[in-house]
């Protein structure tokens, strides 16, 4: 549920007691989680794959790389991005066939 605190359902994604109020650097409180986030931001998503966000984007609108809206923002599904990249890596393997 959202709250006027927290419009975006930001809390729902960074889990209770990691907000900015808890005394910690984000980078800090991602530390003790149990590994990489599963939802990233399109602009984290580009970073990790080297791309653009306007290209990125248009991956995303073309279904190459899954996302979620939460609330406003549009998030990656980070382990799409996994599938993504062997799918180039397949293709450009048929091409030098």
């Amino acid at each position: 549920m959202l709250s006027a605190d927290d419009p975006d359902g930001d809390e729902l994604l960074r889990g209770p007691g990691r907000g900015s109020d808890s005394g910690q650097s984000t980078e800090a409180g991602r530390a003790g989680s149990a590994g990489p986030p599963l939802l990233i931001t399109v602009e984290e998503a580009s970073e990790l794959l080297r791309l653009g966000r306007t290209r990125t984007y248009d991956f995303i609108r073309c279904g190459s790389i899954q996302s979620v809206k939460v609330g406003r923002r549009r998030l990656v599904v980070r382990s799409s991005l996994d599938s993504f990249v062997q799918g180039l890596i397949a293709d450009q393997g048929e091409l030098s066939a």
